[in-house]
């Protein structure tokens, strides 16, 4: 019996009648920051490779090529800079960019949370994970007008949070936080 519902199964996905679906990737790209550790490696080139620091003006150094821009480029991004600068001095230079420490992005929660502060964005959070870390509510929150205050050099934008429809599981308007938002409870 087991094997005729593993023959039908597999007809099945052949034949494109049934699939699994997986869900996407997170569409998340990292962008490194000052403070952020990246080994930088170079192929069959020790002198270049290595693990560097960015700096606190966004820029890492290394032998010959001096100071290249790091913060704000993905690893992928700062990877063809320096094979486009490594070129002059060797044939088809192959680098590989690792992040080894993440310490730039960072989010801030102010207001009438338990442990106000900074905190590390470590990794994909909601706002509803950013309150839960923070220690949650004091007393006298007014939870129905959480405020995350995202700021880029093009715009800057409020977007509002209430926490007490959410926890009715009425309307859950949880979003992903970003590099610098600033989360503030009233």
């Amino acid at each position: 019996m087991r094997k005729v519902i593993l023959l039908v199964l597999l007809a099945l996905v052949i034949s494109g009648l049934w699939s699994v679906s997986v869900p996407a990737a997170n569409k998340m790209t990292y962008v490194i920051g000052p403070g952020d550790v990246l080994q930088i490696i170079v192929w069959k080139e020790p002198d270049f490779s290595g693990e560097v620091t960015v700096r606190p003006d966004g820029c890492i150094t290394l032998p010959l090529i001096d100071d290249v821009v790091a913060a704000g480029k993905t690893p992928m991004a700062l990877k063809a800079e320096l094979e486009k600068r490594l070129k002059e001095y060797i044939d088809l230079p192959v680098v590989t960019v690792i992040v080894k420490e993440l310490k730039s992005p960072r989010y801030y929660m102010i207001g009438e949370i338990a442990r106000p502060g900074e905190y590390l964005l470590s990794k994909p959070m909601t706002i509803l994970q950013a309150l839960a870390v923070a220690g949650g509510f004091t007393e006298w929150a007014k939870k129905d007008r959480v405020m995350v205050i995202r700021a880029s050099p093009e715009k800057k934008e409020v977007l509002y949070f209430n926490y007490e429809e959410a926890a009715k599981g009425r309307k859950i308007n949880d979003f992903y936080l970003q590099p610098d938002d600033i989360v503030l409870v009233p």
